[in-house]
Order: C-alpha cells, then sequence, then structure tokens
C-alpha cells in the first residue's frame, strides 16, 4: 500500500510537471548543485532499477559548481532520461551518470549513458519531436524526451543524444552554471 501510495504521488508530481511546463509561467531559478537533482531523482526510480537488475555508477563530484535552474523541472529531464534508459536496458545493465563544468566555466556537462538497445541512427534526428516514439504501443507517448528538451531549453542549456543499435545511448545535457551577482 505504502508503494502505490508514494507511486500515485510520483505520478501525480509528473502530470503537474507537464502542467507547468505547458503554461507559460516563469519558474523559480536557483543555484542549485547538480548531484543533489541527480539523486533526489534517483530516490524516484529506485525500484524499477532494482527490479529491473540495472547497477547504477555515478560520477559527479561533491565539489561541482551549482548549476543555475529549478529544481522539479530538472528532476523531471533527469526523471525522464533514467526512464528512458531503464526500459532500454530490458536484460538489465548500467546507467552511469556523470558530471563535469566545461574548461571555459560556462556550463555543466551532465552524461547519462545506459547499456541498453541502442538507438537506430536514423531515428536519432526524431527523438526529440512531440510524440515521435519507437515503443511499442502502451509503452510511451513520445512526450518525454520532447518534454525533457524543451525544460533544458528553458534552461538555456541544450541535450543531444548519441547511440547505436545495441551499444547503448548517451545523452547530454549542458546546462549554465549559477553566475554570482
Amino acid at each position: 500500500i505504502q508503494d502505490i501510495l508514494i507511486q500515485s504521488e510520483r505520478a501525480s508530481e509528473i502530470v503537474k510537471g507537464l502542467l507547468d511546463f505547458s503554461r507559460a509561467e516563469h519558474p523559480e531559478f536557483e543555484a542549485l548543485p547538480i548531484g543533489t537533482v541527480v539523486q533526489d531523482t534517483l530516490k524516484l526510480v529506485r525500484n524499477q532499477l532494482s527490479l529491473s537488475g540495472i547497477h547504477v555508477e555515478q560520477n559527479i563530484p561533491p565539489d561541482l559548481p551549482p548549476v543555475f535552474g529549478e529544481r522539479k523541472s530538472l528532476q523531471q529531464v533527469f526523471l525522464n532520461l533514467f526512464i528512458n534508459a531503464i526500459q532500454a536496458m530490458l536484460d538489465g545493465g548500467t546507467l552511469h551518470i556523470g558530471a563535469h563544468a566545461s574548461a571555459d566555466g560556462q556550463w555543466m556537462i551532465i552524461d547519462v549513458t545506459d547499456t541498453g538497445v541502442g538507438i537506430d541512427p536514423e531515428h536519432l534526428p526524431q527523438i526529440f519531436d512531440p510524440f515521435y516514439t519507437t515503443k511499442q504501443v502502451g509503452r510511451g507517448t513520445g512526450l518525454g524526451l520532447s518534454v525533457t528538451y524543451g525544460i533544458v531549453e528553458k534552461h538555456g542549456g541544450h541535450i543531444e543524444a548519441k547511440s547505436s543499435v545495441g551499444a547503448g545511448a548517451t545523452f547530454t545535457v549542458t546546462l549554465p552554471l549559477h553566475k554570482e551577482l
């Protein structure tokens, strides 16, 4: 019963996040440690990772400078990427999350890499398009990566994907670092 309550609350947050994203409101941006955002998001999918036999590796140094962003929106970005990774690793695997600041000190670069089935090169150009999905009926709406792309763009960043069939996928999220006034 507790798991049902937690998952219902999570679903409610996802729907709220989609509704918030669709509104033209300005979220409250603040200095955020990316490691905390990632950790909080991993907690949301901990059971799915465990049940799917997926090992998580992290390389996020604790002394990284903060990003400038809105916490719930960035959690939505990573939640979408983690769920896609879980769904791509049908027989278990490894989810690797790494982060580092760019050499010029302007950007945080976060890589989310899975050891899943990969993405066919012909599909890569469309994966961020709304309603585009290669998943079976009932497995996806084609909105996750589109919403993710929009959130990252609203943060002044960008996202890209690299993949090949059978070799997993890497999604690279680049976000602006927080600037002291």
